[in-house]
């Protein structure tokens, strides 16, 4: 019992990874900058996803995305809600250093210790490139730029 139970938390503990981080949204019609603080919660089946200050938490599932607030929870599946889908599957397979998960939207440049992904045909008219950098498995940076010169910044912090 006792093995199972060890054998149980070193599992947990090995396919569970939080990240805190900083997002730096750029809206290029208002020449603006808004910045968030949130934490991502990386598991064998679930990445969750909460702001700081807000009391919304986005959690994808192998069959769903939940949007949960301290009163309800709205239920879509992956093609209801693409751009969670496809969030989540770039902070997957960036995380997870996983290019097949990638590479089913994207096509992958890497170049010294930078990694440029250049989406499919499908979210070209939306994202025009996505450049990430890591070190030691912590994300340095990945910055989404989007065709209309809008862009995100999500930085891993302590």
């Amino acid at each position: 019992m006792k093995l199972l139970l060890y054998i149980s938390l070193i599992t947990t503990i090995l396919f569970s990874q939080e990240i805190n981080f900083k997002e730096t949204k750029y809206i290029y019609a208002l020449d603006n900058e808004l910045h968030k603080n949130g934490t991502l919660n990386i598991n064998k089946d679930t990445i969750s996803l909460r702001y700081t200050n807000s009391d919304q938490k986005i959690i994808y599932t192998n069959d769903n995305i939940q949007i949960k607030t301290k009163n309800t929870t709205e239920i879509y599946t992956h093609e209801e809600s693409i751009e969670y889908n496809i969030f989540f599957q770039l902070v997957l397979g960036v995380y997870t250093n996983n290019s097949q998960i990638l590479m089913e939207n994207f096509t992958i440049k890497s170049q010294d210790d930078m990694t440029t992904l250049l989406p499919t045909e499908y979210l070209a008219s939306v994202i025009e490139t996505i450049e990430y950098k890591k070190e030691d498995d912590k994300l340095k940076f990945l910055k989404i730029n989007f065709t209309n010169q809008d862009r995100i910044t999500i930085e891993e912090i302590e």
